[in-house]
């Protein structure tokens, strides 16, 4: 990605495509996208057995998988990607550049500030990163949850856009953060876990600390 910016920014003479935060908002989004494809169906599955109780019972997620497939066809597990996409790419995108882009502030707070970088700031400023990053991504994507809970909670053609005009219509704005506070300590608890273990790994295998460098 780094490469394709700089070229562009070359032969468009756009000195500004070759942005650092640029290159981390297109990796973030393809990222995003790439995981939309692949937890879509999983997705699908999974709020139509919560959301209907009954609907594989006795048979586990494989009747209901299989179930999905007979009355909805193999297009019915992807139905939901526009609303998986605008969950997953800005929750992607927010998760990974304010994680990398907070701790890089914060480390050079402290040395501006003469403390010493030691043990426990190691694990303090990647801990309280996380648990902002997680803050902000629960927040970014919420909207796109809300619209993906619709989608797949129903049967039918409707469409994303379809029960977003319904949301809107009903509730305002509002109506897309529903349940966010629900979603505050699910997601803030996996995130800052996950963005914590992924720091500590990348310094146990010899690679800098996020933003340290």
């Amino acid at each position: 990605v780094r490469r394709i910016l700089v070229w562009l920014a070359t032969v468009t003479s756009i000195a500004s495509l070759n942005n650092k935060v640029l290159g981390f908002l297109i990796c973030g989004g393809v990222s995003g996208v790439a995981a939309s494809l692949m937890l879509c169906p999983m997705e699908a599955l999974r709020i139509r057995l919560v959301s209907e109780p009954d609907f594989a019972r006795g048979g586990g997620w494989v009747h209901g998988f299989l179930r999905m497939v007979k009355y909805e066809g193999v297009g019915g597990l992807w139905k939901g990607i526009n609303a998986m996409m605008l969950k997953q790419v800005p929750y992607t995108v927010t998760k990974n550049v304010s994680f990398d882009f907070i701790t890089t502030a914060a480390y050079l707070a402290v040395k501006g500030w003469g403390m010493a970088i030691d043990a426990n700031m190691k694990i303090l400023i990647p801990l309280v990163s996380a648990f902002t990053a997680s803050v902000l991504s629960t927040v970014t994507s919420q909207p796109g949850d809300m619209l993906l809970s619709a989608v797949n909670a129903h049967e039918g053609d409707r469409t994303v856009w379809d029960f977003s005009r319904e949301i809107r219509e009903k509730e305002g704005l509002k109506g897309y953060f529903r349940g966010m506070r629900a979603r505050f300590l699910h997601v803030g608890i996996i995130v800052t876990v996950q963005l914590l273990i992924y720091d500590i790994v990348k310094r146990l295998v010899g690679i800098a600390a996020t933003g340290s460098t």
